[in-house]
């Protein structure tokens, strides 16, 4: 057969690669991966202060790249996607730098600093369209006055080494932005906050990467909560094959989180949010410690009372084929072979969870503890329960018995319609969004418990309990357990 040369056009094929479907943040993160993949310690995202100069820096302080290295990477398709790389290396098509920027940027320039030089070399997509039909992929090469004329420049100067990546003319932020540039990147760069200390969390946590927005230190976040989750299961090094019959050993890690209302409010912060709770559940698949999707069961359905469950996977590098990761090393979808494997295990996980937001309660033993509850639960049939105000509860008795006969019988047809129409749906959403209002402090609130632990006392006493004997019995009820300062207000009362 006869061999005929048919390249690409450049124009063409470069305009049909800037819509490949990145986001912002997807883009940032995909040239983030070439900074860690150089072995840099610091990753420094730059905006700019104010809408007259209007760009996006992204600088390391990696190895850098000479003059030879910097213009292969700036090749379209500069590694094969099927080469064997070292185990930090994030890059996978040698698309990743050019397609990220581009989707975003009519104009791309890299800055390199290695050995004491400094190069530069920019893709210009209108340089490129203005070729007209030809469609040569001419990269263009800064002379050392045009480099000096770059922003940021004197930032990676400063250092021994790394590399700046510079994004200007962003054509597509001005469109979806009515021409509110500036705008739109502050926008993008808050969401930059939450987004880059969940996907590389586990760089900054165990390697000591630095992250800053200008010059705001990112925090890492922690999905699995480590220090205060179950994770009893231990690792799973499940042997898989790759395309080429070679064995390598993906790593699952289950984790049970504690239930919300356990947390503190920096534990909350940690996990990514009370409100996103039943969105993070599932697998966390990270490809070289690098996250690259998370919240998804792949095809099982996610559950309120399954929330608390999570699953670290950490995947190889060198089996891209086998889980389709995409360019854009968004997305992966797990192997048939071990989706069968874990069943079981991650089965007994939500079991193990849903267990937990079912009976978080403390289960009534005897007739004397009975009291301490508000609401009974009764099961009614084979897994369906009802529940009832507990009547046996002292302070609804101290209400009772307080009652003509006839004033009884309205009481409990008023708490039968109460038990009857309990909006639970609503009260589900509510629970799932993280909308319950738990406040239980404040003057007015500890005032309200104050009197009614006080009337139920009192009644007690006046039924001939000792006062030592009614507080402790009050005390010991559900809604005043714990609760120190009306410890003190009830101490101070009955003289104690």
């Amino acid at each position: 057969m006869k061999r005929i040369p048919n390249p690409p056009k450049a124009k063409y094929l470069m305009g049909s690669m800037r819509h490949m479907g990145y986001s912002f943040s997807d883009a940032i993160a995909d040239v983030m991966d070439n900074s860690v993949s150089a072995s840099c310690t610091t990753i420094r995202l730059i905006f700019p202060p104010n809408a007259e100069n209007i760009y996006v820096g992204i600088l390391d302080d990696g190895h850098g790249m000479s003059k030879q290295e910097l213009l292969r990477a700036m090749c379209y398709g500069s590694q094969a996607n099927e080469m064997e790389r070292g185990e930090n290396d994030l890059g996978r098509f040698g698309l990743g730098m050019k397609s990220a920027s581009l989707s975003q940027c009519r104009r791309m320039t890299v800055i390199s600093k290695k050995d004491g030089e400094v190069n530069a070399y920019r893709w210009d997509y209108d340089e490129i369209k203005s070729q007209g039909q030809r469609g040569d992929w001419y990269v263009l090469e800064l002379n050392d006055l045009e480099i000096q004329q770059q922003h940021c420049v004197e930032e990676l100067e400063a250092l021994e080494h790394g590399t700046l990546v510079l994004w200007e003319e962003f054509d597509v932020l001005y469109k979806s932005s009515g021409g509110r540039i500036y705008e739109a990147l502050t926008r993008n760069r808050n969401n930059l906050l939450d987004s880059l200390p969940l996907i590389y969390h586990r760089f900054i946590s165990e390697d000591g990467l630095k992250i800053y927005i200008n010059y705001e230190e990112l925090k890492p976040l922690d999905p699995f909560l480590v220090s205060r989750s179950d994770c009893s299961w231990g690792t799973i090094r499940q042997p898989l094959t790759d395309s080429t019959g070679k064995e390598h050993f993906v790593e699952i890690t289950p984790y049970k989180l504690p239930f919300i209302t356990e947390m503190t409010d920096a534990e909350q912060y940690l996990i990514g949010g009370a409100d996103k709770m039943s969105k993070m559940q599932g697998y966390f698949i990270y490809r070289g410690r690098r996250l690259i999707r998370y919240g998804t069961w792949f095809g099982t359905p996610r559950h309120e009372v399954s929330k608390y469950a999570r699953v670290k996977v950490d995947i190889p590098n060198c089996m891209d084929d086998i889980w389709k990761v995409d360019v854009m090393k968004r997305n992966a979808e797990i192997p048939t072979e071990l989706a069968k494997l874990l069943e079981k295990t991650i089965g007994n996980l939500i079991a193990k969870s849903t267990r937990q937001t079912k009976f978080r309660g403390r289960k009534v033993t005897t007739a004397d503890e009975k009291q301490v509850y508000v609401w009974d639960r009764l099961e009614s049939r084979q897994d369906y329960f009802s529940y009832k105000i507990n009547r046996n509860n002292c302070f609804v008795q101290c209400v009772l018995e307080q009652l003509e006969d006839s004033q009884k019988t309205a009481v409990e047809l008023m708490l039968q319609q109460i038990e009857n129409n309990i909006p639970v749906h609503q009260m589900h959403l509510d629970h799932d969004d993280n909308h319950i209002d738990r406040i239980t402090d404040g003057e007015d609130m500890l005032n309200d418990l104050f009197e009614q632990a006080a009337m139920a006392i009192d009644w007690q006493i006046y039924k001939g309990v000792s006062p030592s004997q009614a507080i402790t019995s009050v005390m010991a009820c559900e809604q005043f357990r714990n609760n120190k300062d009306l410890d003190k207000l009830i101490s101070k009362k009955y003289s104690i």
